[in-house]
């Protein structure tokens, strides 16, 4: 985080793999979401430049993590001709809550994609259909402080650009 962002922490741990399930080492991982008022740091003046952004490199198990503040979903705009065609259907302007990446290495296709909370209340209902089974993250609750927030770090990882 690069400005104080109120909200629920989110901790997240993931692992680039390949097709085969092999950790793919030294991938980076560019990350970004919008912030718990619905808002990108670019659309919002509160935020600091690239708050809620960071790049990571996956270690040799293919992990990486960081620790951020929980996004929400967020209307698109209603302006213009979507707008329209959104009131003409009766359909809701909402996105459920996402988390951006984008992870490349050379050698690889670049993955550019979203991980959705299965809770939110427009997962069944994206406006904008980007919602599929296989992007549907793994999200738990925690009340207490999770054991991997105590580390300094995970072993095998390394952060270039927290958030």
């Amino acid at each position: 985080m690069r400005s104080d962002t109120p909200g629920n922490p989110l901790f997240v741990h993931a692992r680039v793999v390949d097709g085969a399930g092999k950790p793919i080492e030294g991938a980076e991982v560019d990350v970004w979401h919008a912030s718990p008022v619905g808002l990108y740091e670019n659309q919002d003046p509160e935020q600091a430049e690239m708050n809620l952004r960071g790049k990571f490199i996956s270690g040799a198990d293919g992990r990486f993590w960081f620790r951020s503040v929980m996004m929400i979903g967020y209307p698109i705009s209603m302006d213009g001709v979507v707008g329209f065609l959104l009131k003409a259907q009766d359909r809701h302007p909402m996105r459920p809550e996402h988390l951006h990446t984008l992870i490349f290495k050379p050698g690889f296709k670049v993955l550019i994609s979203q991980v959705y909370d299965p809770n939110d209340p427009h997962i069944e209902t994206d406006v904008q259909f980007g919602v599929t089974k296989a992007l549907i993250g793994d999200f738990i609750r925690h009340d207490e402080l999770h054991p991997a927030c105590r580390m300094s770090r995970l072993p095998g990882t390394r952060s270039t650009t927290p958030t």
